[in-house]
């Protein structure tokens, strides 16, 4: 596991939400600390992040690129029962490797 200062911006329809601070990325994964609206803390991994991003230009050790996953979740039908859909959660990654 290395460290690395990532930014990872959550692309929705009305607003983004950004990310960043200090995590570790893995052969294959970006691991962050997160804090959720509660105020509860929780680790988010991106899976497969490393085949995702590529290096950026002129730049030493940074990488950016799309991200991507399908999540479940539960909507209310007007005659009160749940459904349930998956839905496309869109990121945008860069990080930057610290020795």
């Amino acid at each position: 596991m290395k460290k690395v200062f990532y930014a990872v911006t959550r692309v929705g329809k009305t607003e983004n939400v950004k990310m960043s601070g200090m995590g570790f990325i893995t052969d294959t994964d970006l691991v962050i600390a997160c804090m959720s609206k509660a105020n509860k803390p929780y680790v988010k991994v991106f899976q497969d992040v490393v085949q995702c991003c590529h290096p950026m230009v002129n730049k030493a050790d940074e990488f950016n690129g799309a991200y991507y996953e399908i999540r479940q979740m539960e909507f209310a039908r007007e005659d009160g029962s749940k459904e349930t859909r998956e839905i496309e959660v869109n990121y945008y990654i860069w990080y930057k490797l610290i020795d």
